[in-house]
């Protein structure tokens, strides 16, 4: 559970890539000139914006924005793990690196944490942080009608919420339409505490995490993904490892069931040989088979894979 607590802190910094650059000879034809200044007008250097406030409550309320070299870019919105508790968007620095140098856009969102804050705090602020990028990608040469979230754990618990119940949503005049997809990795899909206390709000309840939701049974319900299935479910990709904690594939395939009722499908990926943090860490290789379902999701979200 320790791993839980402390999700965004087990990340290797990698090493920064350099944009390259390129030279033309001096016999360049007319031809080719004209096709660099095409290219020159449709893509720019790759770029990091630090600390951009999507709110007014400091540090804890701004985004990190990735931004690369090709135009009309596909974004993603991430949030870190860290039991709702711990964790920042610097500590995962190096998926916003990756994401980037594959094509895509990502914004990397801090939050209010507890114990000082409780919830929703957490989910206004990645609600706040999806309005932020939705109003200024396009701004930044991406397009705002592909627009992902994605989250590891606690943070991928605030995405699914947010691609879920559209009361967050709304607050800022969007709805759950607004998101092109949602990427969940190990995700606590029902916080509520069950009767045989093998949930993972019985976890919570155990470890101190239950607190961030005031210990109260009625908001764990409430605040669980599992509970606000409907048909209005964006495009959904659930991935856990196979040594994840032991109730979160079992939850994902739950989620999943209770959509296709509803006539929706909600495919989910079990990582051979994966733990809780195993799940997120590869993300940062793009051969590994947690990235590739990722990536294609990114690229096709209503198409199986």
């Amino acid at each position: 559970m320790k791993a839980f607590l402390y999700a965004a802190a087990a990340f290797v910094v990698l090493a920064p890539v350099a944009a390259a650059g390129g030279v033309a000879s001096a016999g360049t034809t007319n031809g080719f000139i004209e096709a660099a200044k095409r290219s020159e007008e449709s893509s720019t250097q790759p770029a990091v914006e630090h600390d951009i406030p999507y709110a007014d409550g400091g540090d804890q309320q701004k985004l990190d924005l990735y931004l690369p070299a090709q135009k009309n870019f596909t974004t993603v919105v991430f949030t870190y793990g860290g039991g709702w508790r711990t964790g920042s968007r610097k500590g995962v620095a190096p998926i916003g690196v990756k994401l980037q140098n594959l094509g895509f856009g990502c914004a990397l969102v801090s939050h209010r944490l507890s114990p000082k804050d409780k919830f929703p705090a957490h989910i206004e602020d990645v609600a706040a942080g999806f309005a932020w990028v939705k109003k200024h990608i396009a701004e930044k040469g991406g397009d705002p009608k592909r627009l992902f979230v994605m989250g590891h754990s606690s943070g991928a618990h605030l995405s699914m919420l947010l691609a879920t119940d559209p009361q967050y949503l709304a607050k800022h005049d969007l709805k759950v339409s607004d998101i092109a997809g949602v990427i969940a990795l190990s995700t606590p899909l029902d916080l509520e505490p069950r009767t045989d206390k093998k949930g993972f709000g019985d976890v919570m309840m155990k470890v101190g995490t239950a607190d961030t939701f005031s210990r109260d049974v009625a908001v764990m319900k409430d605040a669980s993904p599992i509970q606000h299935v409907t048909k209005s479910l964006p495009p959904t990709l659930l991935i856990v490892g196979d040594r994840d904690f032991p109730m979160l594939e079992g939850d994902a395939k739950a989620f999943a069931t209770k959509a296709s009722a509803l006539g929706l499908r909600v495919p989910t990926f079990t990582a051979k040989g994966a733990d809780h943090m195993g799940v997120v860490r590869s993300l940062l290789d793009e051969q590994s088979p947690v990235m590739k379902q990722v990536l294609a999701f990114l690229r096709d979200p209503k198409t199986p894979h």
